[in-house]
């Protein structure tokens, strides 16, 4: 392994970005529109020098920070020659080697995601992108993307060393690395052989396109991300304060804002805001969109912009970062997460059994049984049957309507 590249991980929500250093010299790999004070604090605490940036491909499910990141460091953004776009300033192609420092990468071409995607490899690493997952693949339903090209990019990846290590572009699991051998073990699309199953059983998955799809790529390929004006949470804090038509426009779900909210916010979930769009315009008033950590809101910022709203901001961080702050806070009753109901409900069941067999007859353990093998089956698929029960409930359907809206990237995780 080129043990002289040192590869740092971030993580936004379920999308996972890397700045990777020789020394002194960086770059950074898909970088993520909510994380930008986070990359800035590890550059200037371990004294590197932004030398690129890297998308490995066009991304539909959030907005890329690369514009903004290019603007402000003054440095070439990276794209495969396919890339339609308006950001990158360097087109590279299949075999190209790219340095950073002494450190080298080599450009994968791996198209089956999109058309544009790439991978990058170093010795020991491989950087998937939205290719290969941990226990899953991309789909292959978006920009040009094809279930033949991802077979065929598979068969480039599994050529690698089994110990090389696997970093995603996403994980919906919180997994964040694997190998190439532990993912040809129990990865079940990296271990079909035929290309005509892989095929049929990739086209055969209908999923749910990501929130507002058509407007991400449009920002990404135009790098519009740099029209969006991002402000702290001290200074959102003191531009309400001081001027009343300035309101805080909350798109979190309803469960998430009854939990924890800013005073006299208003909560209009990201699913509904398009519905809402005429309202929040007759109101003319400016609005400061925050969600939970910043991954929504400049999706909600730029439909209100689209809309002819202004003036509109971000809250950079989200919620997370107020809290953080120690900024003031309402504290509701909100509701009790899916996982806590799970939790009552499971070890309520159990004690049951054990009194009821104690009690009355031994034959009443079968229900502790019965609940221990299904959170032993919850623990291993990562499916609680309890949980799906528990979400057809009216009172869970209307706390987490605003939660479920949009699809991912994976065709295993829908």
């Amino acid at each position: 392994m080129d043990n002289k590249i040192t590869v740092k991980q971030f993580i936004a929500a379920s999308c996972y970005s890397y700045i990777l250093n020789w020394r002194s010299e960086a770059l950074i790999i898909d970088p993520h529109i909510s994380l930008r004070q986070e990359y800035k604090k590890y550059l200037d605490k371990n004294r590197l020098a932004l030398k690129a940036i890297i998308d490995t491909h066009t991304h539909a499910d959030h907005f890329s920070l690369a514009a903004v990141l290019k603007k402000e460091f003054k440095v070439p953004v990276i794209m495969h020659e396919k890339a339609v776009s308006e950001v990158a300033t360097q087109m590279v192609k299949d075999g190209d080697e790219l340095n950073i420092g002494e450190g080298k990468l080599k450009v994968i071409y791996a198209p089956g995601h999109t058309d544009d995607t790439i991978n990058l490899y170093s010795e020991g690493m491989v950087f998937t992108a939205d290719v290969l997952l941990i226990g899953s693949v991309g789909r292959s339903d978006f920009q040009n993307g094809s279930p033949e090209s991802m077979f065929d990019t598979l068969q480039k990846l599994k050529a690698l060393a089994g110990n090389t290590v696997v970093f995603p572009g996403h994980d919906y699991h919180e997994k964040k690395s694997s190998t190439i051998a532990i993912e040809e073990e129990n990865n079940p699309f990296l271990k079909e052989g035929s290309k005509e199953r892989f095929v049929s059983n990739m086209r055969a998955k209908v999923l749910q396109k990501p929130f507002n799809i058509d407007n991400i790529i449009r920002v990404n390929r135009k790098g519009e991300a740099l029209s969006l004006e991002m402000v702290t949470p001290k200074e959102a804090n003191l531009l309400t304060g001081n001027d009343p038509q300035v309101k805080f426009l909350d798109v979190r779900s309803v469960l998430e804002f009854n939990q924890a909210h800013i005073k006299d916010s208003i909560n209009l979930p990201i699913d509904m805001l398009a519905a809402k769009v005429n309202e929040l315009s007759q109101a003319k008033q400016a609005y400061i969109v925050l969600c939970r950590t910043g991954n929504r809101s400049p999706m909600a910022a730029d439909m209100l912009i689209q809309s002819g709203i202004h003036p509109v901001k971000v809250m950079d961080g989200g919620m997370v970062r107020w809290q953080k702050e120690r900024l003031p806070v309402v504290r509701g009753e909100g509701g009790v997460s899916l996982e806590r109901q799970v939790r009552v409900i499971a070890g309520s069941l159990v004690l049951s059994g054990i009194l009821l067999s104690w009690f009355i007859h031994t034959w009443f353990i079968g229900i502790s049984i019965f609940v221990c093998c299904g959170l032993i089956y919850a623990g291993l698929t990562d499916n609680c049957l309890m949980g799906m029960l528990l979400m057809n409930l009216p009172y869970n359907k209307k706390l987490y309507k605003a939660k479920l809206g949009g699809g991912t990237c994976s065709i295993g995780d829908e």
